[in-house]
């Protein structure tokens, strides 16, 4: 009990006496849970493959950035991966299904941070625009056929994004967001490519010494 309190305390402490983020250059590193809504309609030779769903995936990447208060200014790459669960193929569920959806994405954000909620907490919002490279397999065995699908190409992508950001000191800080992420339609895929991401990052702000 003794311990769990002190631990509390502490907390609190860190909370209460958290220092105002610092202005200036910061990098990030982040990941978290990648959901892709379908992403396929392609007429190969007779066969229409559509309602392509994907298990939960992830994603991962890191970005570099200038923070000048309210605004920030960033580069971005995040690499997208999820596993293929099923699709069809002439509206026929097909079996032992394997593929999966993936891209990278270089994008270019800004963000704009609020007044802090509470103590250290202050939430953003955020857009981007850039490029996506997205690559598509869908493959099914059954009893008597087997098919292959593949696909990949560059688009335009953009993205929203909305979080909170605890400034625990002046050069340091958790993040967590959601990110909604879209390309213009993929001429092989025959749709836009889009992810829904949850992430939790790490920020270190590299500017400490000049504001001393």
């Amino acid at each position: 009990m003794r311990i769990a309190f002190a631990s509390a305390a502490l907390l609190a402490t860190q909370i209460v006496s958290a220092a105002t983020p610092i202005p200036g250059w910061y990098s990030s590193v982040f990941g978290g849970y990648a959901y892709l809504p379908n992403n396929i309609s392609n007429t190969q030779i007779g066969q229409v493959r559509t309602n392509a769903s994907y298990n939960g995936g992830y994603d991962a990447g890191g970005s570099i950035g200038f923070k000048s208060e309210p605004m920030r200014y960033e580069g971005e790459l995040t690499y997208i991966h999820a596993k293929l669960d099923r699709f069809n193929i002439n509206n026929i569920p097909q079996t032992h299904v394997a593929g999966y959806g993936q891209a990278v994405l270089a994008m270019a954000n800004i963000y704009y941070d609020f007044p802090d909620m509470v103590a250290a907490v202050q939430p953003f919002l955020g857009v981007g625009l850039g490029y996506a490279w997205v690559d598509s397999q869908l493959n099914s065995e059954g009893p008597f056929t087997r098919t292959q699908f593949s696909a990949s190409s560059s688009a335009v992508a953009y993205q929203a994004t909305a979080g909170l950001t605890f400034n625990y000191s002046e050069n340091y800080a958790f993040n967590v967001g959601y990110r909604y992420v879209a390309t213009t339609r993929i001429h092989d895929l025959g749709k836009v490519f889009q992810a829904n991401l949850a992430n939790v990052g790490v920020v270190y702000r590299f500017d400490e010494a000049r504001y001393k």
